[in-house]
C-alpha cells in the first residue's frame, strides 16, 4: 500500500490507525506534526554522554553513513523521550535536512513491515520512533518489530532506522510459568529483540544534587531557588522519583501557587 504523504513538506508525523484496538487492515493515515515538541538538550543534566552518542548516530544516518537502531531504556521521567526529541529537533529543521520522523504507537506496531516497504528506496532518511515500548508476556506482536530490525530474508533498507524508548531493558516481559528445561530458550527469545538495537543505552534516576540543579535552572533567581529548595526535595520524595520531569512539574505547581 502506498501511504499518501508529501515528504518534501512533512518533516515529522504520527501514524494514525482507524482501528481503535490496533492491528492493521490497510487503513490509516499520517498526521503531520505542525508544532513539534522541541526540547533544549542543554537542560537535560546527567545525560551528556548519552546525548553525544545519540547525536553522532543521527548525524551519521543523515549523512548516509552507517548508523544503528537505538533503544533507550530506564526509569520513568528520566529524560529518555526528551533526549530523543531534542536530537530530532536539531536535525529535522536544519537546512535541506534529509531526516523525516514517523511516530508509531505500540498498538500499531503491526504496521511496520508494510510501512518499511513503502519507505524503502525513497530519497529521505526515515526514523520510525516508538515511545514507551514494551510487550507483556504472551503478547506476540513484537514479532513484527523483530523481523523489521533484522531477521527477514529481505535486506533492511539503508534509509530506515528504529528509535525506541522503554521502561524495560529487554522490552518483553518474562512469563513466570515456564518449565525449567525451557528457561534458557525463553530467555534467549526475550533478549533477542533488544539485541537487534545496535545502540542500547540505560538512563537512571538522578541524584539529589542533579535534581536540584535542574530546579535551580528553572528558577528566576538564586534567592527563589533557596526559598523552594526544601519543597522541591519533598515533592520528589512524595513522587518517589528524582527526575527532570519531577523537577519541571514541581516548578509548574510552584508558579501556579499550588505548592
Amino acid at each position: 500500500m502506498d501511504f499518501e504523504c508529501d515528504w518534501t513538506k512533512t518533516k515529522a508525523c504520527i501514524f494514525r490507525n482507524y482501528l481503535p484496538n490496533g492491528g492493521y487492515n490497510g487503513s490509516g493515515y499520517f498526521h503531520e506534526i505542525k508544532e513539534f515538541d522541541r526540547v533544549d538538550l542543554q537542560t537535560l543534566l546527567g545525560l551528556e554522554a548519552e546525548i553525544i552518542k545519540l547525536d553522532k548516530n543521527t548525524q551519521a544516518f543523515c549523512a548516509g553513513k552507517i548508523a544503528s537502531n537505538v533503544l533507550i531504556w530506564g526509569a520513568r521521567g528520566c529524560g529518555k523521550s526528551s533526549m530523543v526529541k531534542g536530537v530530532f529537533a536539531k536535525y529535522l529543521y536544519g537546512v535541506d535536512s534529509p531526516l523525516r520522523v514517523i511516530e508509531v504507537e505500540k498498538k500499531d506496531i503491526g504496521i511496520l513491515p508494510v510501512l518499511i516497504d513503502d519507505l524503502r528506496g525513497r530519497a529521505f532518511k526515515f526514523v520510525i520512533y516508538c515511545d514507551d515500548l514494551s510487550f507483556e508476556a504472551g503478547d506476540r506482536s513484537y514479532k513484527a518489530l523483530k523481523s523489521v530490525l533484522e531477521g527477514s530474508l529481505e535486506k533492511k533498507p539503508d534509509n530506515v532506522l528504529v528509535y525506541a524508548t522503554s521502561n524495560r531493558r529487554h522490552l518483553v516481559a518474562e512469563s513466570e510459568e515456564v518449565s525449567e528445561i525451557h528457561q534458557n530458550d525463553v530467555f534467549d527469545e526475550l533478549i533477542s529483540l533488544s539485541d537487534r538495537f545496535g545502540l542500547s543505552m540505560g538512563v537512571y534516576a538522578l541524584g539529589a544534587a542533579e535534581y536540584l540543579e535542574i530546579v535551580r535552572r528553572l528558577c528566576g533567581s538564586e534567592e527563589e531557588f533557596l526559598a523552594i529548595k526544601l519543597q522541591a526535595l519533598n515533592y520528589a520524595g512524595l513522587k518517589g522519583n528524582r527526575s527532570g520531569r519531577s523537577a519541571r512539574e514541581f516548578y509548574k505547581l510552584y508558579q501556579n501557587g499550588i505548592v
